[in-house]
């Protein structure tokens, strides 16, 4: 088996190591793994899993250079499916969505879609976080920034989407009111300049590790995401505990949170992607009720919410996901 992907976005190569990794929990001797871009040729007898954009795929068609007896596209995208199946309809390969939604969407403009599977989670080092009580594990993070909440995601810098589909600009305005009346910090990790959070990394540039140990320590994830083929960060919060706030908009529907309204769906084009994307606007005073709201649950009510949180999570594990993919 070899795994292929996108390497254009730090998110698919992560899905891929995953992958490979729950594979060979589950019993996989050999798995290979390598960028799509970059591999002309595989041997027949080989089983192919791409990972990437499904809109990117549709468009270039770059899965048909190979002439493996299975191929199996496993991708997600935000990108308008009415758009995708004006340049193609996967009628050739085993094609697999990431969330009922778009599967759902998919299969209503004619994509011919097999099911869907969620993206996986790095269950092994949840593990190690969740060992390890949360005041010794944090006691650094929060000397350091004493009470925060947290927003993980990077979108084009130029050329992105009006209003911009990560909502970091939301999140960014919520910022602003909301440190004056908690008392917190805002925390960012991502590829955006913002102004009233504080910036710890790039997209990619934690370990897994501590990507996690910064999430299990935030008071709030926040999820401002105007659009997701999948969405990780949330999931990956979830899994260490800390409660998720996200808007109502259908690609959130696996996400347990504390969810805000949509006012507007529509479909705006990104000139850094050249396709259009569905879009689920929000008012930006609803998003901050909600991190308002979240802030202010009692102790004993956020205990309650982590375990669930916790508890729900365990189907995305990376073995679990891996035995999913294993029987297509």
């Amino acid at each position: 088996m070899i795994i292929l992907y996108d390497d254009l976005s730090f998110s698919f190569s992560k899905v891929a190591g995953l992958l490979k990794r729950g594979l060979e929990l589950i019993g996989y001797r050999s798995v290979h793994i390598a960028s799509v871009h970059t591999v002309l040729y595989v041997p027949r007898t080989y089983e192919i899993i791409i990972i990437g954009d499904t809109a990117w795929f549709a468009s270039s068609k770059e899965y048909r250079k190979f002439r493996t007896d299975k191929i199996i596209i496993w991708a997600d995208s935000p990108v308008d499916p009415e758009w995708i199946a004006s340049h193609d309809t996967f009628g050739d390969v085993c094609h697999y969505a990431c969330h009922p939604f778009w599967a759902s969407q998919y299969e209503k403009h004619g994509i011919k879609t097999f099911g869907w599977i969620p993206r996986p989670i790095d269950h092994q080092t949840v593990s190690k976080i969740l060992s390890t009580p949360r005041e010794i594990l944090c006691k650094d993070l929060w000397e350091k920034f004493g009470r925060y909440i947290l927003m993980v995601g990077s979108d084009h810098v130029l050329g992105y989407s009006n209003p911009p589909r990560k909502g970091i600009d939301a999140y960014d305005a919520m910022c602003e009111k909301i440190r004056a009346k908690h008392d917190v910090m805002c925390i960012y990790v991502g590829s955006w300049s913002v102004r009233n959070a504080i910036k710890v990394s790039y997209h990619g540039g934690l370990s897994e590790y501590e990507l996690l140990r910064l999430m299990r320590c935030a008071d709030v994830f926040v999820w401002p995401s105007r659009s997701e083929g999948f969405g990780m960060p949330p999931v990956e919060a979830m899994s260490v505990g800390t409660p998720v706030v996200c808007s109502s908009a259908p690609f959130n529907s696996h996400i347990l949170g504390i969810k805000y309204d949509i006012s507007e769906v529509k479909v705006v084009w990104s000139h850094a992607v050249q396709m259009p994307y569905m879009i689920w606007d929000y008012r930006v005073q609803d998003l901050i009720d909600a991190v308002d709201y979240a802030l202010s649950l009692a102790p004993n009510e956020r205990e309650e919410t982590s375990k669930m949180l916790i508890e729900h999570s365990k189907i995305y594990r990376n073995d679990l996901v891996a035995l999913a993919v294993s029987q297509l």
